[in-house]
């Protein structure tokens, strides 16, 4: 009687067991992610998620998604809330400013892909998604590494503020993943003791200088399995410039004069005017007046600076 007892505890207990299995079902979840993601920084990039459950067809309640970076044992930096009806509001939150982050995918049909836009060599990381249900929970381990690449590119190419010497040192900033390897030239041939490289590699940026001389024209030149980007200095429109700023100085310069010379013939017409006035008031005409008298009607106006004996 007792091993029977025994027995019928034991198919019990077991079939308890198995019940509770079969109620969370955790063998039935799924979720594919993507090992690697390679994109260009600032471009945008949707890192796949996609998860089934046991409930699929007929759950009701809400979802929660979240996202972690580095380690799926971080606090997540992206979460959604999401109710799997019709009545329910949507919530995600963005815990990193600027917001770069939203979900790309629905929730309700197993989506829970992330979406980021803008991306920078920051975002360079390991992306982990979770997804929990009201009687259930299930977390990618393995992860979605995030790679970002770069052609090289130079930020800027401009005399060192901090050089100390006459001539200077000109400084070209070079950026791009793969790290670009950076090469000078000259109008006056190949440059030598060209200083040592400096490297962020936090930022893959290259930092070159070279001693800088006024009679020369240099060229800065990165370049990276991705690409090649280069520029000169001076910067080849510059003599255009130069050229066109001349050339608006003397004429601004000659609409000074002409308006001066305008003025100052105006101002003689109005004297000689006014005198005529005066000699007809009083009576007094070119044929009466007496050669000790001036005569005024042939009165005539000399540029600045102009002498009689050259005018005639």
């Amino acid at each position: 009687m007792f091993s029977l007892k025994m027995q019928e505890f034991l198919l019990g207990l077991l079939s308890l067991i198995f019940n509770f299995k079969g109620s969370t079902c955790s063998s039935r979840w799924s979720m594919t992610v993507q090992a690697q993601v390679n994109v260009s920084m600032g471009q945008r990039v949707v890192l796949p998620c996609v998860f089934t459950h046991p409930k699929q067809n007929n759950y009701t309640s809400n979802i929660n998604v979240s996202w972690m970076q580095d380690s799926y044992k971080n606090p997540p930096f992206f979460k959604c809330i999401f109710w799997n009806n019709t009545n329910g509001q949507d919530n995600c939150s963005d815990a990193r400013p600027p917001k770069r982050f939203f979900l790309h995918g629905n929730p309700r049909k197993g989506d829970i892909s992330l979406g980021i836009t803008n991306l920078q060599f920051t975002d360079t990381k390991q992306y982990f998604c979770r997804v929990e249900l009201k009687y259930d929970s299930f977390l990618n381990t393995t992860g979605t590494l995030l790679h970002i690449t770069a052609p090289a590119q130079i930020i800027s190419l401009d005399l060192d503020s901090e050089a100390t010497d006459q001539s200077g040192m000109l400084t070209c900033i070079a950026q791009g993943k793969p790290l670009p390897d950076v090469k000078w030239s000259s109008s006056s041939g190949s440059l030598k003791d060209v200083p040592k490289n400096r490297n962020d590699y936090s930022n893959f940026i290259v930092i070159s200088s070279v001693p800088f001389s006024d009679q020369d024209v240099y060229t800065c030149q990165a370049v990276n399995l991705l690409g090649r980007a280069e520029r000169t200095y001076p910067p080849k429109d510059s003599g255009l410039l130069l050229w066109f700023s001349a050339l608006g100085s003397l004429l601004l310069l000659g609409i000074v004069v002409f308006v001066v010379v305008m003025i100052t013939r105006r101002r003689c017409s109005q004297r000689a005017v006014q005198q005529h006035m005066e000699n007809v008031q009083t009576g007094k005409t070119s044929t009466d007046q007496d050669n000790d008298t001036p005569v005024y009607a042939n009165v005539k106006c000399y540029p600045v600076g102009a002498k009689m004996n050259d005018v005639k």
